[in-house]
């Protein structure tokens, strides 16, 4: 069996490790020039997600994960704040579940480690096309082209490749955007954070349909493991900062790629207006390499999320159930069906199923979890919606003050 990739993300990339230690022959197509060249932040783990990665990496790779993530006991809570960073609700984290909070580049570069003669970094999916034999050919923008007997979209909310499979997108803009960057955390911003930070991430919903989001990676708290350990794989580190996002409706989106990242944190910095000075002072000092403006995509999480046949074309992750970043489930749940799908194909490797019938067991297995997570994560992008309003704005600023006095 010959299983092609499209897209070198998160999922994908689980994807092609899970298969290759179950002895199935891989092969990544991925548009970037290497693991390194991405935008993002952080991303959460779940204990799920924890458990198959642990799993299916070497164990050396998956030590030098942990020694690339914060220590659990700096990310115990989950809270929920007003626009003044007052704390209206929190959600622990039990120190019993395993959850990692890592940089996206850092995870991709420690997934892809391995995997060199597999990743075919720069390579543009154009088409594809099935054949009578059971087989398929995807077809790249430099003219070259791969044969196997599976082709799997990781390639994003925007997936060209799942698109053809439906015969249309398989998401659609939700009418929020976000501005995101990465802080350094020197002594001024250190001293200006609220005492939350220090025991977990903070989402912020306030009047005009904004939201925020905040998280803080501190050396200075430790790593989930000490990364002189990891001398075999070493950990991907990085400086203190602090990561933030502002998601906001996309008429007052700015397009960082056309007016740059100073326009961005100009305009996220007017954005919050009427918000706690410490946030707007976090954004500001943004450096400016890390900043980026994103429009977010969902599926129809009561829809079937894969409408199609199932046959030698299947997709994962974003290309199959998209889901705004404010729920913190997208990584996790990509990782999650590549194990599911990998799990299925070994099944059809050792001649117990067929292709066909692996993937419609996969496709069907993932509607379990796949549209819970969607709506999870839509939540917080419904309460911005709901904000927009003026009255519904009015009364959230007459209700939080005491919102946060019964919280306390």
């Amino acid at each position: 069996m010959r299983v092609v990739v499209i897209g070198a993300g998160i999922g994908g990339l689980t994807l092609a490790q899970a298969l290759r230690g179950a002895g199935i022959d891989v092969v990544v197509h991925e548009r970037d020039a290497r693991a390194e060249a991405t935008a993002g932040y952080q991303l959460h783990l779940d204990d799920t997600a924890c458990a198959i990665l642990r799993r299916h990496l070497p164990p050396a790779s998956f030590q030098a994960l942990l020694a690339s993530s914060p220590s659990h006991a700096a990310h115990r809570w989950f809270f929920f704040a007003d626009h003044r960073m007052r704390v209206l609700a929190k959600k622990e984290i039990p120190l019993d579940q395993e959850m990692l909070l890592v940089g996206r580049v850092g995870l991709r570069v420690l997934l892809a480690r391995g995997l060199d003669d597999a990743i075919r970094w720069g390579s543009e999916y154009v088409r594809h096309e099935t054949h009578p034999d059971g087989t398929v050919t995807a077809h790249f923008a430099d003219g070259t082209e791969d044969h196997g007997d599976l082709l799997v979209a990781a390639d994003g909310s925007t997936s060209r490749v799942t698109a053809a499979l439906a015969g249309r997108p398989t998401s659609a803009p939700i009418g929020i955007g976000g501005i995101a960057g990465r802080t350094p955390l020197t002594p001024a911003i250190r001293e200006r954070l609220p005492d939350v930070l220090a025991g977990g991430s903070v989402l912020g919903v306030g009047p005009g349909g904004i939201g925020t989001f905040l998280t803080l990676f501190d050396v200075e708290a430790g790593a989930a493991l000490d990364p002189g350990l990891g001398a075999d794989s070493p950990a991907v580190t990085e400086s203190s900062a602090v990561y933030w996002g502002v998601n906001v409706p996309l008429d007052r989106l700015p397009d960082a790629r056309k007016s740059g990242p100073d326009a961005a944190v100009h305009a996220a910095v007017a954005l919050l207006k009427g918000w706690s000075p410490v946030m707007r002072d976090v954004v500001a000092a943004a450096d400016r390499a890390t900043v980026g403006t994103f429009r977010y995509h969902a599926c129809d999480p009561g829809a079937h999320l894969t409408p199609w046949a199932s046959g030698v074309v299947t997709g994962l992750g974003d290309a199959v159930h998209a889901m705004p970043p404010t729920g913190g489930r997208a990584a996790a749940t990509a990782i999650r069906d590549a194990d599911l799908l990998a799990e299925h194909l070994a099944g059809a490797v050792k001649g117990r199923t067929t292709i066909p019938v692996a993937v419609h067991e996969y496709e069907r297995g993932l509607t379990a979890y796949a549209g819970e997570a969607v709506r999870v994560s839509m939540q917080p992008i419904v309460w911005q919606r709901r904000l927009a309003h003026p009255a519904l704005s009015l009364l959230t600023r007459l209700a939080t003050p005491l919102a946060a006095a019964l919280h306390r």
